[in-house]
């Protein structure tokens, strides 16, 4: 026989629907911690690579200006050969 949930309540007892839903919120609880925490991180990933991005665009400008002028003091590295594009 199915007791009903007030029966339940009334011998002290608490109704199985009621566990399940507690069970639930502590679960999405912990999911939205686990979310805030993802985020501080991502805010913190953001914030590293625009400060790496303004010191590179810093860096390029500083180049294209020394370029530009009469007697340029760039020196271009060797770099790897690349293997022939395939088509």
């Amino acid at each position: 026989m199915v007791r009903a949930p007030l029966e339940r309540r009334a011998r002290g007892q608490t109704p199985g629907s009621e566990m399940r839903l507690r069970k639930q919120i502590t679960k999405l609880k912990e999911l939205r911690a686990a979310d805030a925490e993802e985020l501080t991180q991502l805010r913190a990933d953001v914030d590293n690579l625009v400060g790496a991005l303004h010191q590179l665009q810093m860096e390029n400008r500083q180049l294209r200006q020394q370029l530009a002028r009469p007697d340029p003091r760039v020196r271009v590295l060797p770099t790897q050969p690349r293997p022939p594009a395939r088509h």
